[in-house]
């Protein structure tokens, strides 16, 4: 589908209720993976797919239904069942509108080539062939998409977006060590692909046969793939407006308060330059640059239409398709880079570890942010300065905001990783007295 065939849907959609307020979001787009497992492409897949939703809104009675089948009788009947569901609604006392205009771009699209399989697939069989190379099995993807949102409400919203997604994952195996290495950008051709093989591996060759050390704490430098393992948690319990009224969120009761060192600012920006950009959320808000913390200062937190004009304020273009349990979610988070460089940051330690990557994390204790989980894919003690022998992972346990406290230094370069959707923009980090609780015998 292109902008017309989407736009056209939405209206028609809108048009076709009877309800106080109507919102139609469109959603969908193509999407292309080649996995690899065991040096071979096992799975080569595509598939084109559009979800529209239509939520109503009847007095303070709110609802919503969803059809596949873009059909105009799909589309009629979808929007009856959401006007028929709405009847049956308890009055949501607190709920005061759908989004109103708010004056943004009415279009963003930032549109690239997507590769062919047979291209996939070429950029899959170099790194295949560099794992065979140092005995080593890969196994990863290199998934491509093209997403559209169209978004139309009954208060004088219409908006309308498209772009590209590329991301290279890559696993490097061996007996008793394993690499991890991944890219995200726009187009596929910013793609750093000799990049992400040298990492995988590199890091796989250098973890053989890994040695035993006491769990306790230490000194470490985490990889922006462990930042970002380590922070996920934080990003659904803390940083959203519904966080603040629910209690689950460490700023609560902490706003204008300087909670950590200068160094440590963080941000969420769907426009940034380092970001997988996005213009406006999923009830066509345009979105807005909102800092949790500047410059160690507790700032602000995202919201969604329903929170902010239930508190009087404006939305700040966080909102997931409704109805969500999440409400509200930073899309594009930035945690803003330092000024040391990552050899210099491993210098600076005298005895500690090296993090690649973190993996099975579970919140323990939500408001205080303790996090619970364990390192993977790489795990290097520093003695005096140099990275000196592979380490057995560990489990760690510890909080989000006691390591945001011990931060030493923040590395002045950044990796962009794009999950799910959402966008993490995160530096190395070096943080002292960092808790591991135990250890395992892999």
């Amino acid at each position: 589908m292109n902008k017309e065939n989407m736009l056209e849907v939405v209206n028609k959609a809108v048009s076709l209720s009877k309800a106080d307020q109507v919102e139609a979001l469109l959603v969908g787009g193509e999407s292309y993976l080649t996995g690899f497992a065991n040096n071979y492409i096992h799975r080569n897949v595509g598939e084109e797919t559009y979800d529209l939703s239509i939520r109503v809104v009847i007095g303070k009675k709110v609802a919503s239904a969803s059809t596949t089948d873009l059909s105009y009788e799909s589309i009629k009947s979808c929007v009856d069942t959401a006007e028929t569901l709405c009847k049956f609604q308890k009055d949501n006392e607190e709920f005061v509108s759908l989004p109103k205009e708010d004056g943004g771009e009415k279009y963003f699209e930032e549109v690239y080539e997507l590769p062919d399989a047979e291209t996939r697939a070429e950029i899959v069989k170099k790194i295949v062939n560099a794992s065979k190379k140092h005995g080593l099995i890969s196994s990863g993807k290199f998934e491509v998409e093209r997403s559209q949102i169209a978004i139309k409400n009954s208060l004088g919203i219409e908006r309308y977006e498209e772009r590209t997604v590329a991301t290279l994952k890559n696993i490097a195996m061996g007996d008793t060590s394993s690499g991890f290495s991944q890219e995200s950008a726009m187009s596929f051709k910013d793609i750093n692909v000799d990049k992400v093989i040298e990492e995988s591996l590199d890091t796989a060759l250098k973890g053989r046969s890994p040695s035993s050390i006491e769990p306790s704490k230490y000194e470490v430098i985490l990889s922006p793939y462990a930042v970002t393992e380590f922070l996920s948690s934080m990003k659904y319990l803390s940083l959203t407006e519904k966080n603040i009224e629910e209690g689950t969120s460490f700023m609560k009761g902490h706003f204008g308060e300087k909670m950590f060192n200068d160094m440590i600012t963080f941000y969420d920006d769907g426009l940034d330059n380092n970001t997988i950009k996005m213009a406006f959320d999923f009830e066509g808000m345009k979105k807005k640059r909102v800092y949790f913390v500047k410059n160690g200062v507790i700032e602000n937190v995202v919201n969604d239409s329903f929170y902010a004009y239930k508190l009087g304020k404006e939305p700040t273009g966080h909102s997931l398709p409704q109805p969500s349990e999440l409400g509200a979610y930073p899309m594009n988070f930035i945690f803003e880079k330092g000024k040391s460089k990552l050899e210099d940051m491993i210098s600076n330690v005298e005895k500690g570890l090296f993090v690649q990557r973190f993996w099975y994390t579970n919140p323990m204790d939500p408001v205080n942010l303790v996090i619970t989980g364990m390192t993977r894919d790489g795990l290097f003690l520093i003695e005096n300065g140099k990275i000196t022998r592979p380490i057995k992972h560990l489990r760690f346990t510890e909080s989000i905001i006691t390591a945001l406290k011990n931060c030493l230094e923040i590395s002045d370069n950044f990796k962009i990783i794009y999950e799910g959707g959402a966008v993490t923009t995160v530096p190395y980090m070096r943080i002292k007295d960092f808790n591991f609780s135990s250890a395992t015998e892999f």
